[in-house]
């Protein structure tokens, strides 16, 4: 009870320790990271991990009773987590590989298979051992782990990391042998690794963290041994409850064979079974049968001096005659005199029977033994029942009970005791199996699902007790609620004390405030803040600064040379950021903070000037093409005129002319008046005053039928997906054929007749994703070739009227195929990968018309 007492309450505090530690690494995370943005919180937060999982790993040792048989499966993932994040923390932060730590994982999977405690132990041991390793490295090796180590950790860190090493390599040796030693050792260098870590943070009112924990230990240790002495008297009252109705059965028992044992004494010596025996079998068997009416006995017998059975009551006499029970316990000390009471399963009855035995003596010497027999279970079953009791042997068999616990054993013996059970047939025929139980304590006991049980009971005669288990892991689920409260107030406890103990608190949390609100401001503008100190480390860097320079917060404290890498280039307006393999033009500013002449850092300003000059480009491009426009129109005009005088002088020559030579060249002069009036016709298309003849159309067959006519000839194949239900599109029929023929041409051109075109057609919705297209609903078609593609450095440029990458070409089908899908309210648009293909996305109106 005490032993108990004392070690759940050493493995409460040190729960209640390690709980300090991690809300005091809470806080240095919470606090610290808003007042300085380049903090490492990433090591603290390891720091941080790996407390709080060693509080998990030492909560479930103290609810190691309630959990059960999942106590060291539950120990043992916990551990190989340890290992992993600390494998990772020491090879991620202070660049040590400490590969043995991975072992201590493979020992918890060698446990899943094994279940040998040792292994759990071996994996702690090596965790515990990384600790020392750590230690060693910063006090005689030339690597410092303490580089990389914030010194808000890095301060007083060497007693606290070898006690906390001490600590593991305790706790992995209490598993194993759950002594009490080990487990106030453990909590013991768990105090010391977290009083020395209090006293390097919170230097000037340690003597008031010294005070608080012995307040808090008296205290808790007070509710705990108050918690566990009221539930202890609780098990106990419920187990003397049990125990008296034990005794209430067993006196019913002791009554019979009290009463049955003065029935024995009496007929052994009376006159009237001596005349009988000397009648002969006959009237035995008809003396004991009434015998066995008027004591309502189950069976009457007796045995001659040798063991042998003459006579029997009516039940079982056939089994019985003849039979020798010389064997029997009951017997051998009848035949030396003595009354007997033996309880055991009949080998011919294979009834659950208490056996009464007495001598017969006949002028002073022993003739036989009578025996009167009754059955337990038909007597006690109902009472044996309603109790869950079960009558055991003090072999530890169970000879009446539940099914599930009849014939079985409950704990192991020796051989020789077993061997004597079954010699005198204590259970008949049959054989005992093992219960499954496992042997804890004295009457403690525990099956494979790991609950606990004890063992109330009462003698009932030599050998044999009634008995019944009281369930231990109610006890202990009332035992775990009450450390669970205590823990919560521990929390709260820890959590006033840690906040009283900072003093800066209050000042940390206003700084806090006004460096996040600056903070927030700085990161909503599209401009790059840099902050550097008087030797050039980085300071700050706001959130556009880091996506301009792709870093993030680990590249506070270096050197801005090492980030900021500029080319060289001949325009002065703007400078070429090199970011790795890309470059970015940039608006840069650098201007010093200057504090009475005295420099202390500088301000640098950076912003993307991408968009800038893509504005500028596009706004050019416009311009040209506005000035194009317009010029072809008037061309266009005066042309068309000119050209239909052209002709028509040249139609009327024609047939004037006698010569045929001439008309021949006539001829010719026509067909190119021909080529010049399609000309005229594209051109048109350019125009500002072209106008489109919408109407409802089926875009699929327009696809199809131009593909089809492009292509057929050609060894191009080709494949249209459809979407289910394509939505009707709003445009001009001719103009589309035109838009898809003039696109599929360019990829049979620049495919020379072989390859493969894919087209994709799709309804789309526009939410305000495409934002140079009015919210609503479209086809979208997607139109991918296998050709060469376009190069990078004229994929802007291929929609510009009268530009050509082919020897023949004209340069107006791409720049009409725009004009026209432009005019239909729609979009294109063009990518391109050198060697790979190009593809042209369209997006056409649907029809609003459905």
């Amino acid at each position: 009870m005490n032993t108990q007492i004392f070690d759940d309450l050493f493995n409460f505090l040190r729960v209640s320790f390690l709980l300090f530690h991690s809300i005091v690494f809470y806080y240095l995370i919470f606090w610290r990271k808003i007042i300085e943005p380049n903090f490492n919180k990433r090591v603290v937060g390891y720091f941080f991990i790996i407390i709080f999982l060693h509080t998990i790993l030492n909560s479930i040792i103290l609810f190691k009773n309630f959990i059960g048989g999942y106590y060291l499966y539950l120990i043992a993932a916990n551990i190989a987590v340890i290992a992993a994040i600390l494998f990772y923390a020491y090879k991620t932060i202070i660049n040590l590989k400490l590969y043995y730590l991975l072992l201590a994982i493979i020992f918890v999977i060698l446990f899943i298979f094994k279940q040998d405690k040792t292994l759990i132990f071996l994996g702690l041991f090596l965790i515990g051992i990384s600790y020392f390793h750590i230690w060693y490295k910063e006090e005689f090796s030339q690597y410092k782990p303490s580089r990389v180590i914030p010194s808000l950790i890095k301060k007083g860190a060497l007693l606290p990391f070898i006690f906390f090493g001490l600590y593991i390599i305790c706790l992995s040796c209490y598993i194993v042998s759950q002594s009490l030693f080990l487990n106030i050792f453990a909590t013991f260098l768990v105090f010391l690794s977290l009083s020395f870590r209090t006293m390097s943070l919170y230097e000037e009112r340690f003597k008031a963290y010294v005070l608080y924990i012995f307040m808090f230990v008296l205290i808790f240790s007070i509710l705990i041994y108050l918690s566990g002495k009221y539930i202890e008297d609780m098990k106990d009252m419920d187990a003397y409850h049990k125990k008296l109705n034990m005794q209430r059965i067993s006196l019913e028992v002791k009554d019979k064979i009290a009463f049955y044992s003065d029935l024995v004494k009496f007929e052994a010596s009376s006159n009237e079974l001596k005349k009988r025996i000397k009648k002969g079998q006959e009237e035995l068997n008809k003396y004991l049968s009434y015998l066995n009416q008027i004591f309502d006995t189950d069976l009457v017998w007796l045995t001659d001096k040798n063991g042998n059975i003459i006579a029997c009551s009516t039940e079982y006499r056939k089994e019985m005659i003849n039979q020798n029970v010389s064997f029997r316990k009951y017997f051998k000390d009848s035949i030396q005199g003595k009354l007997s009471i033996f309880i055991a399963r009949g080998i011919y009855t294979k009834r659950d029977d208490i056996r009464i035995s007495y001598p017969v003596y006949d002028r002073g010497n022993i003739i036989g033994v009578l025996v009167l027999q009754f059955d337990i279970s038909k007597n006690f079953k109902k009472e044996i029942d309603i109790e869950n009791a079960f009558m055991m042997h003090s072999s530890g068999g169970i000879l009446i009970g539940k099914q599930e616990l009849k014939n079985r054993m409950l704990f192991s013996v020796s051989p020789e005791e077993l061997k004597k059970v079954y010699e005198e047939k204590i259970f008949g025929n049959d054989r005992l199996l093992p219960a499954g139980f496992k042997k804890i304590d004295n009457d403690i006991f525990e099956d494979f699902k790991g609950r606990r049980w004890q063992i109330v009971k009462y003698e009932i005669t030599n050998d044999w007790w009634l008995a019944s288990f009281l369930n231990l892991s109610l006890y202990e689920k009332f035992k775990g609620i009450s450390y669970i409260v205590l823990i919560i107030f521990a929390f709260i406890s820890h959590s006033f004390a840690i906040r009283s103990l900072d003093r800066l608190r209050t000042i940390f949390l206003n700084l806090a405030e006004e460096v996040e609100e600056k903070r927030t401001a700085f990161d909503s503008v599209d401009t790059g803040f840099i902050y550097t100190d008087s030797s050039g480390n980085i300071k700050y860097m706001n959130k556009e600064a880091r996506r301009l320079l792709d870093v993030s917060d680990d590249s506070f404290g270096k050197q801005l040379n090492e980030l900021l890498t500029f080319k060289e280039h001949n325009g002065s307006e703007y400078k070429i950021l090199q970011i790795k393999e890309k470059e970015v033009p940039v608006i840069y500013t650098e201007n010093p903070i200057l504090v009475k002449g005295i420099k202390f850092g500088d301000v640098i300003t950076i912003k993307d000037a991408t968009e800038i000059i893509q504005r500028q480009e596009l706004s050019k491009r416009l311009e040209r093409m506005d000035i194009l426009t317009k010029i072809s129109a008037g061309i266009v005009h005066d042309f068309s005129n000119y050209l239909m005088v052209l002709t028509g002088n040249l139609s009327l020559l024609k047939e004037l002319e006698k010569s045929e030579d001439k008309k021949e060249n006539i001829e010719i002069m026509l067909e190119v008046t021909k080529i010049m009036n399609t000309i005229i016709e594209q051109m048109k298309d350019l125009s500002p005053d072209f106008i489109l003849k919408k109407e409802k159309l089926n875009v699929e067959d327009i696809v199809k039928s131009s593909t089809e006519f492009v292509l057929n000839g050609t060894a191009i194949e080709f494949t249209i997906e459809s979407e289910p239900s394509i939505l009707p599109v709003y445009a001009d029929a001719a103009q589309l054929y035109r838009v898809f023929q003039n696109i599929i041409m360019n990829s049979r051109q620049a495919m020379e007749d072989k390859g493969n075109i894919k087209i994709k057609i799709q309804n789309y919705i526009n939410d305000g994703e495409l934002k140079d297209l009015k919210k609503g609903n479209y086809v979208c078609l997607t139109i991918t070739d296998s050709g060469p593609g376009i190069p990078k450095e004229y994929i802007d440029k291929i929609f510009d009227p009268f530009f050509t990458m082919k020897k023949e070409g004209k340069g107006l089908g791409l720049s009409i195929v725009k004009n026209v899908i432009e005019k239909s309210g729609g979009k294109i648009e063009v990518e391109s990968i050198s060697e790979i293909g190009t593809t042209f996305r369209i997006y056409i109106p649907a029809s609003d018309k459905i």
